[in-house]
């Protein structure tokens, strides 16, 4: 069972609300509301066997971390239950009420801006949303959230590089959220499926050593995965498998493309965002990092989040063709606004 064919389940399963039973949820194919990755159990130790897939719904309301466990706001927990019951317009119009009460940039704005992603009716509505958050309030308490939907969106579309940048994201930059330990599961796991064995298993040790007890199911999921590591050996692995930064791409050997270089203007509209940090060595590392290969990158902000974008181009159309280059490369890379020189 691919990981395309396992998050395509877990993108077709209602969102649960908290006190619903398994059985109260009916499917809705039209929504990307995907449930919590620790919600799937695969058997993987056999590519050659096809084992069916356990959808345990319940264990979202049981060993969810985080992710979908905040809606102590009862619009978003009206909200929920309106999806999971096929309502999705309904659920739709009743966040968008409260995303225009509440003041931009608040703590609650950003997290009806989650809540309409979860609720969204298409796969694009949905990142539109999830990508505002990462970029826009990369410090906010839904940021890795918003990633780990990302790569369950990316997981979906078989891009499996995005996945993974998106859940290094939630590792690098969020080092005290409990979802770390999930992220590196799903690292550990696609790493896996390409037949990067030391890696992969390296990276599921630290899974093992971020998830507390409490999580039952993901520990599980992370025992049963590291049958296919026996007799691995990742002493050369375990080290490098943790990443100091967020340039944790292979770098580069040579100069940056064109497209990217050319973004040097002090008069552009738009740039590149590649990550966001807490604290001003991370981000002025990565800069470093960057400017040695050849890219015009430069730290934003003066708190954090600390900003690290690169370019400024006079049309989206430019920025796009910039940021497609960097990705190319294994970067993370979003378009945004520039900030004023």
């Amino acid at each position: 069972m691919t990981i395309r064919c396992l998050v395509g389940v877990m993108l077709l399963v209602p969102v649960i609300a908290r006190g619903q039973t398994p059985d109260s949820a009916r499917t809705d194919s039209a929504r990307v509301a995907a449930p919590r990755v620790d919600s799937v159990h695969v058997d993987s130790v056999h590519r050659d066997s096809v084992q069916r897939d356990s959808v345990q719904r319940d264990s979202v309301q049981r060993d969810s971390v985080r992710a979908d466990s905040t809606a102590g706001d009862t619009i978003f927990r009206v909200a929920q239950r309106l999806a999971a019951e096929g309502q999705g317009d309904s659920a739709r119009a009743l966040v968008g009420q409260r995303l225009n009460t509440v003041p931009p940039g608040s703590a609650r704005y950003v997290d009806a801006l989650y809540w309409r992603a979860v609720v969204a009716a298409t796969a694009a509505d949905a990142e539109r949303d999830l990508r505002t958050i990462i970029v826009t309030y990369p410090a906010s308490a839904r940021s890795a959230d918003a990633l780990m939907r990302l790569a369950q969106l990316e997981l979906a579309r078989g891009d499996r590089d995005q996945a993974v940048a998106h859940l290094q994201r939630i590792v690098v930059e969020h080092p005290e959220n409990p979802n770390r330990g999930r992220a590196e599961f799903w690292i550990a796991r696609t790493l896996l499926d390409e037949g990067n064995m030391p890696t992969g298993c390296a990276r599921l040790a630290d899974a093992s050593r971020l998830t507390p007890a409490s999580q039952v199911e993901l520990a599980n999921q992370i025992s049963y995965l590291d049958q296919r590591c026996q007799g691995v050996d990742t002493t050369a692995q375990t080290a490098a498998s943790r990443p100091a930064s967020h340039a944790a791409s292979p770098a580069p050997t040579t100069p940056a493309p064109s497209a990217v270089t050319s973004g040097t203007s002090n008069t552009g509209r738009y740039t590149i965002q590649v990550a966001a940090f807490s604290t001003l060595a991370s981000a002025t590392g990565l800069r470093d990092a960057l400017v040695a290969r050849g890219y015009p990158a430069r730290v934003v902000g003066t708190a954090k989040p600390f900003r690290v974008r690169v370019g400024r181009y006079a049309t989206r159309a430019e920025a796009n063709a910039a940021a497609g280059a960097m990705r190319a490369k294994k970067f993370t890379a979003y378009v945004t606004s520039a900030e004023t020189p």
